[in-house]
């Protein structure tokens, strides 16, 4: 399945919601880095990349790189910072 074959409009939601992600976590990352909230942008971001490559497997990463070209931000690793507390 080529990216190019996808519905256009659904690739451009797509990218706009990486948009938006992506902006929100650097925004909230300068506030506070270590904060709660973003961690919690940052999982959200991570869920959309995870679903991104659900979807679209090999091809998930040309949306991903359209939304940092776009953005000119950087993309979070997905790892847990150190230190990092967790409830179970």
């Amino acid at each position: 399945m080529h990216l190019a074959l996808q519905n256009a409009e659904t690739i451009n939601r797509l990218i706009e919601q990486g948009e938006f992600l992506l902006k929100s976590f650097h925004d909230e990352r300068q506030k506070d880095p270590a904060g709660m909230e973003t961690e919690f942008a940052r999982g959200e971001l991570m869920g959309w990349r995870s679903t991104l490559h659900t979807l679209y497997r090999d091809y998930a990463e040309d949306i991903v790189n359209r939304v940092v070209d776009r953005t000119r931000l950087t993309f979070p690793d997905g790892g847990v910072p150190c230190g990092a507390i967790h409830a179970y």
